[in-house]
């Protein structure tokens, strides 16, 4: 088997498991040690037979992630951009997934999740966590605790 068999290969195997960008190919191809003509044209063959379009995969990615796993728009753009996708295309993805959904109902869903497991807390430990939590998904502080205090009740001055 020659070199571009090889690298051809290699490319089919690792889409079987799951769409990929162009730029993860690249990096993979390179880590493989493929000389950068043949790491190109390879690619550009990948993209000529459709198995590889950033633009398809940053749509289908952020569907994905804002109905599995809500987070920001914000947050699924750096983590495109994170994958290799060019900014303008994830960020158009991000916004034309779910349009009808705004970040406060984002983290609505997002805390919806959790919160029959935080219900079995008493009021204040559940408003904490769930005001962690969605800070860690990477909502404004002030829209977290809009949707805490939505979910469980406002604070009081024992639980701030």
């Amino acid at each position: 088997m020659n070199e571009e068999e090889r690298a051809w290969n290699y490319v089919l195997r690792l889409l079987s498991f799951r769409p990929r960008t162009r730029a993860e190919l690249e990096v993979r191809l390179l880590r493989r040690g493929f000389s950068p003509e043949l790491r190109e044209e390879i690619l550009a063959r990948a993209e000529e037979a459709g198995l590889v379009d950033d633009r398809a995969f940053a749509r289908l990615y952020a569907e994905d992630r804002l109905s599995s796993r809500p987070c920001p728009r914000q947050r699924v753009v750096a983590e495109l951009r994170a994958k290799g996708v060019a900014g303008s295309i994830a960020a158009e993805a991000a916004h034309s997934a779910f349009p009808e959904l705004n970040e406060e109902e984002l983290a609505r869903r997002a805390l919806a999740e959790k919160r029959h497991r935080l219900e079995k807390l008493p009021q204040p430990v559940a408003l904490r966590r769930a005001y962690a939590f969605l800070l860690r998904r990477g909502f404004s502080p002030p829209l977290a605790r809009q949707v805490a205090e939505e979910a469980f009740g406002p604070w009081t001055s024992a639980s701030e």
